[in-house]
């Protein structure tokens, strides 16, 4: 019984250990990593960082560059975790985090209302 309390205590202190809330987008990116360039989504990001779908080729703890060319953004990070099928990046700017994070569910937002007026 034990083992399965403590299953459940560290399930609760992953969520815990989140600062920022995440918020889903779609948005294609390019990562520049180990002197490469991968095309990405962006699967969800928050003011720390961004999840990346599919998964790069690279270590935690490797840096990063994610570049937005309809936007001109270009952020630096590092690999912070790799799990299904998708990277998870920390941006090493936490002010640069906040700034995407806004841009992006501000975009997304416009690209929703854009889909509904063109349909009726």
């Amino acid at each position: 019984m034990r083992w399965l309390k403590r299953i459940f205590s560290n399930s609760q202190r992953d969520a815990e250990r989140r600062r920022y809330p995440r918020y889903p987008v779609s948005a294609q990116v390019e990562v520049d990593v180990a002197g490469g360039t991968v095309e990405c989504v962006l699967d969800n990001v928050s003011a720390g960082g961004i999840r990346l779908m599919p998964g790069v080729s690279a270590a935690v703890g490797e840096t990063v560059t994610v570049r937005h060319a309809a936007s001109g953004l270009s952020l630096p990070g590092h690999v912070v975790g790799l799990d299904d099928g998708g990277t998870r990046v920390k941006f090493d700017s936490e002010d640069a985090g906040i700034v995407v994070s806004s841009w992006l569910r501000m975009a997304q937002e416009a690209d929703g209302r854009e889909g509904e007026s063109g349909d009726r």
